[in-house]
């Protein structure tokens, strides 16, 4: 008892010893974070500090990214070359024969050349692009096309040649022949250019029309074949003035679109100079107008000449030339045949 009683004194004097002196310093108080604060707390100070660089860090400009096009996918046409088309008008006009007057007597196989001088009456200027074309009658081993050697411009002149073979066969043997434009379009003389120049030569020495075996370009009867024309053979009547009346007809058997044109080719010897009456004559089994008889005075030699007859229709018949003056002497006999599709 004595004791609790000293003990209960002793606490009295120790508590009125504290409020009589200073205050003790205070423990801190220890208290427990709260998690989700401590998260919320740095993710606002994490973006504070990245507000705070972007104020301070320069913007810079986007960078665009290029966009990719496909290439365009071109296709390519290639046109084969084709000559330029052809303009004006392409004409000829016959001056004279350089080589090879018409009638010119030749033995069988005899080489020589013909030479024509053409002027160029058209509006087109000839160039290596247009060429000396064989069209019909006697070929004699001429080549088939041969190019211009060089510009004729309009008004000029030039000489044109070609290698040639008399044929085998006797008589009169006429090839025909054009030139042709840079459109494969053959042109000529006359009006409508449509008129061809040719080679008129006589062969002696050699077969007869009805011992002939048919040579190249100059087959004696039957139809052409496609793109050879024909002669028919011919025979001479002879007088003691006239002499070796023929005449000659390229491709006599035609089958094709009409109107057709025969081209007709004459020729008769004088012996002696005359003045002379000549005239074709046909029986084609139908009325046809023909060329009106021709007199004329001509000197001693052999001449030729040339007709063109238009028929509209089918036809067969015959043809010939006919001396009346100063003597009456007949030309062979052609046979033609028409054909219209």
């Amino acid at each position: 008892m004595k004791m609790n009683k000293i003990r209960a004194g002793l606490l009295g004097l120790a508590l009125l010893l504290a409020s009589c002196g200073p205050a003790a310093p205070t423990e801190p108080v220890q208290t427990q974070a709260d998690p989700q604060a401590v998260f919320t707390a740095a993710a606002q100070t994490a973006q504070a500090r990245m507000t705070e660089m972007a104020a301070i860090t320069p913007t810079q400009a986007p960078t665009e990214t290029p966009t990719l096009t496909a290439e365009p996918s071109f296709t390519a046409t290639i046109t084969p070359t084709q000559p330029p088309a052809q303009t004006g008008i392409d004409l000829i006009e016959f001056v004279f024969d350089v080589t090879i007057p018409d009638g010119t007597n030749f033995s069988p196989g005899a080489t020589f050349v013909k030479t024509w001088r053409l002027k160029n009456i058209g509006s087109t200027t000839w160039n290596t692009a247009y060429s000396l074309v064989f069209v019909s009658g006697a070929q004699m081993n001429g080549a088939p096309s041969t190019p211009l050697p060089g510009d004729v411009s309009p008004g000029s002149t030039v000489d044109l040649s070609v290698n040639l073979v008399a044929p085998d066969q006797n008589g009169a043997q006429v090839g025909y022949w054009m030139l042709r434009n840079p459109n494969q379009k053959n042109f000529g003389l006359g009006p409508n250019a449509d008129g061809a120049f040719y080679v008129a030569i006589n062969v002696t020495g050699g077969v007869t029309a009805d011992t002939a075996t048919p040579t190249s370009g100059t087959p004696t009867t039957g139809t052409p074949a496609a793109g050879t024309p024909t002669v028919t053979p011919t025979t001479s009547s002879s007088g003691s003035v006239v002499s070796d009346v023929t005449l000659g007809v390229d491709n006599s058997t035609f089958a094709g679109s009409c109107p057709h044109t025969f081209n007709f080719t004459a020729s008769f010897t004088l012996n002696q100079a005359a003045t002379v009456t000549y005239q074709m004559e046909a029986e084609t089994g139908f009325s046809i107008e023909l060329p009106a008889p021709t007199t004329v005075s001509l000197g001693a030699g052999t001449h030729t000449l040339n007709y063109a007859l238009e028929f509209s229709g089918s036809l067969t018949g015959t043809a010939r030339f006919h001396v009346s003056a100063p003597e009456n002497v007949l030309s062979n006999t052609v046979n033609l045949s028409l054909t219209c599709n």
